[in-house]
């Protein structure tokens, strides 16, 4: 799940001219990818590519057609992999990151105090520019088999939880929360509201631990994408467009945890005019950053498990995976409500 940081190393910002360049080459990108119907890809690549934007795997595919899981050398050699000799990088582009102090502020302005009269500082971090990194698809490396993360047949408890903390982390992030209620304020069609007045996501009780999960990660990732329209959002509105937003984050989120992706044909955008598809390319940032939230909130409230168990039970041999196994049970009771995503 979540990897150690990179070693730190000095490399030149983008300039100003080098940027523009990079963004046309990413609108161009976008564009054919639409023309050519393959939208779909493009989010199936998402789901796989958790970390990384929408812009850098548009960038990516663009040096790259084939490319299925990129990462750095490092975290490829983390993973157990090594690059092959002669084998190709791809360019996409980081943030330049500058660390800064706050100081720590009472509900009146005053600076808070620690036990020794000493100001409460934190250390907060700002995007100063734009630089360059190289990653490695995967089939430009050999070594260990690739394992990604997904959602089995049957989730556990305690797989539930850990779900359900990184829901949790993503949301608080953007200010939102989620609670449970009776399945009797949702329709027969729904798991879960949204009460933007609240900002919360209500999800409805009794679904079983691998609906719960699902719905929650489903709700979280739409509450998140409408957070993100704020009073300047340019892209495309109305129910068609929210129809394309909710399919396209459960393709997304759907490819991610292993589940499948059959059922999604999005054949219609290569329909859209130039300016639909434009106005668009506004929503499909919103949709790649709120899954990419979520997602990367849940690898790190797994990462945290494993570091965790790693500690409790130094000896591997004793760890089983916490509960995390393939079980034999039924995906769901009969009876059971279903997710948009599982239901795909």
């Amino acid at each position: 799940m979540e990897q150690n940081k990179e070693a730190v190393t000095t490399v030149a910002d983008y300039t100003d001219d080098e940027r523009a360049e990079l963004n046309d080459r990413t609108d161009a990108q976008y564009k054919k990818i639409i023309a050519e119907g393959k939208y779909k890809d493009l989010l199936l690549k998402c789901g796989a590519n958790s970390k990384y934007s929408v812009s850098n795997i548009m960038l990516m595919l663009e040096q790259n057609p084939d490319m299925t899981v990129a990462k750095s050398m490092n975290e490829w050699a983390r993973e157990g992999r090594h690059i092959k000799e002669g084998a190709a990088s791809m360019e996409i582009i980081a943030p330049t990151k500058e660390e800064y102090e706050v100081t720590a502020k009472d509900k009146d302005g005053n600076p808070k105090l620690d036990e020794e009269g000493n100001e409460i500082v934190y250390t907060r971090e700002k995007t100063v520019g734009f630089h360059p990194v190289y990653v490695f698809d995967v089939a430009a490396t050999e070594g260990a088999e690739v394992k990604p993360y997904a959602i089995g047949k049957k989730v556990s408890d305690k797989e539930n939880k850990i779900i359900l903390d990184g829901v949790f982390a993503a949301l608080s992030a953007k200010h939102w929360k989620y609670k449970f209620t009776d399945e009797s304020e949702f329709a027969d069609d729904e798991n879960y509201k949204i009460d933007k007045e609240k900002k919360t996501v209500k999800i409805c009780k009794g679904l079983g631990n691998t609906a719960t999960a699902l719905t929650a990660i489903e709700g979280a990732s739409r509450a998140i994408n409408d957070n993100y329209k704020g009073r300047g959002f340019e892209g495309m509105t109305g129910e068609n467009a929210e129809k394309i937003e909710a399919d396209s984050r459960a393709c997304i989120l759907a490819a991610h945890f292993g589940l499948d992706t059959s059922g999604y044909n999005f054949d219609y955008m290569k329909n859209m005019t130039e300016e639909q598809t434009d106005m668009f390319r506004e929503n499909l940032n919103l949709v790649c950053a709120s899954t990419k939230l979520v997602m990367d909130k849940i690898s790190r409230a797994f990462y945290k498990d494993q570091q965790a168990r790693a500690q409790a039970a130094p000896d591997p041999s004793a760890d089983n995976g916490g509960g995390l196994e393939a079980d034999e049970d039924p995906f769901r009771p009969a009876n059971a409500k279903r997710s948009e995503m599982e239901a795909a």
